[in-house]
């Protein structure tokens, strides 16, 4: 009898978090940034993260220094279907370590470890989106750590120019129970995979003075190769039908990660006030064709996604020498076009980012606070896609929101 566990590496990717910024990026290693929904990331040199967003800014700080962070992420999700409502709610960590070396001023030195990319989805096994769906979802995670090296040069006449080499390690799992149309469920399957990339990132700065700038970045696309194994698990019912108990499978995948530009501005108006604005681009378009699991063998699931605009605006209020309070706001798209091509595993969609915090300075010595809370739009999964019928991914509309919480502490040389 023919297996009718037959599941794919690229699947890794497929896991569907609600919580992470659109798509599955991640902006969690800067507690400053965090505090004004990540608006003028990359050039306001109030924190070491400049190397991960625009390596040109680390030119605005001033200081060496060294930082880390600590980011909670909560994932709140209700799936309600035709058989009944599946719940998520749990927390997720991200820590992150950055530093940089001023030579002198104009040349500068940073490194830095970090998570740019990720995603967590936790379905209880008998939950209806488990057994009712081909796909069997159960639980995805994706974790991509980036360990970055960078250098900036600042020109007399202002201007700043950066560079960022990134060795990128990936690693993920995939959890999905294997179910039959007619026979039901027949066990499940467990893939896990790791592995190395690199990619490269650009980026430029101008100051007009101390109180006003500009910067302009992009990080280039990189494409993984992360191999592993795949686990099947059979119970009773797949083995009446000729399956094995268990079987072990080497596998691999390709997932690519998205290019992107970020263009950041910054200017203090008096002793005070500091506004700061983001926009970002991300080519997600590139994110398109997958296989994926089936009954009836492996077959192409064509996402469609599309390129995805991030717009961040952000306020800092300059309290006294000490002490400096921040808020913001963003608007997060979504790569995902429409209901039809919206999953179970990657129901992502549109949202809203409401965002306050503040730092403490004291001598060498810097403590940030972020929080963060996201809104996030009603989404509908239909997959009505009439080229690929053997999906049967559950229908749902899904109610989704996020809050996000961060520390961290500076050290000045």
């Amino acid at each position: 009898m023919k297996k009718l566990y037959l599941t794919t590496a690229a699947a890794l990717l497929m896991g569907a978090s609600n919580v992470y910024a659109a798509g599955y990026q991640l902006n969690e290693y800067s507690m400053t940034g965090l505090g004004r929904a990540f608006a003028g990331m990359g050039i306001m040199g109030d924190d070491y993260s400049a190397m991960a967003f625009n390596p040109a800014g680390m030119t605005a700080n001033k200081r060496s220094g060294i930082q880390g962070g600590l980011a909670a992420t909560q994932i709140y999700s209700k799936a309600k279907t035709q058989y009944g409502t599946d719940k998520m709610d749990y927390w997720v960590p991200l820590p992150s370590v950055l530093g940089q070396y001023n030579h002198n001023d104009k040349l500068f030195f940073g490194a830095g470890v970090y998570v740019p990319y990720g995603l967590s989805t936790k379905y209880k096994h008998d939950s209806h989106v488990a057994t009712q769906s081909q796909g069997g979802v159960r639980k995805s995670y994706l974790e991509v750590i980036d360990f970055n090296f960078s250098t900036a040069y600042r020109f007399d006449n202002g201007l700043s120019l950066g560079a960022s080499a990134i060795l990128r390690w990936i690693e993920g799992q995939l959890t999905s129970n294997v179910n039959h149309p007619l026979a039901g469920n027949l066990g499940y399957n467990d893939y896990r995979v790791n592995g190395w990339s690199q990619t490269l990132q650009l980026g430029a700065m101008y100051e007009f003075d101390e109180n006003t700038r500009v910067g302009l970045s992009y990080r280039f696309k990189s494409t993984q190769k992360p191999r592993g194994k795949q686990y099947v698990y059979m119970n009773q019912i797949g083995q009446m039908l000729g399956q094995d108990a268990f079987s072990r499978y080497n596998t691999m995948a390709d997932p690519e990660l998205p290019a992107s530009w970020i263009l950041s501005a910054y200017h203090k108006f008096g002793e005070k006030w500091g506004t700061s604005a983001s926009v970002k681009y991300a080519q997600w378009h590139r994110f398109y064709t997958f296989p994926a699991m089936s009954t009836a063998g492996n077959y192409d699931v064509d996402y469609k996604w599309k390129d995805a605009w991030t717009f961040a605006l952000g306020e800092d209020y300059y309290l006294n020498k000490n002490w400096t309070l921040r808020f913001g706001g963003a608007w997060d798209q979504t790569p995902t076009p429409s209901n039809t091509y919206r999953t179970n595993r990657i129901p992502d969609v549109d949202r809203i980012w409401a965002s306050c915090g503040f730092s403490y300075m004291n001598g060498n010595h810097q403590f940030d606070m972020g929080y963060s809370h996201l809104f996030m739009m009603h989404g509908r999964t239909r997959n009505t896609n009439p080229n690929e019928p053997q999906s049967r991914d559950m229908q749902a509309k899904y109610y989704s929101h996020s809050n996000i919480v961060g520390i961290q502490y500076q050290y000045k040389f």
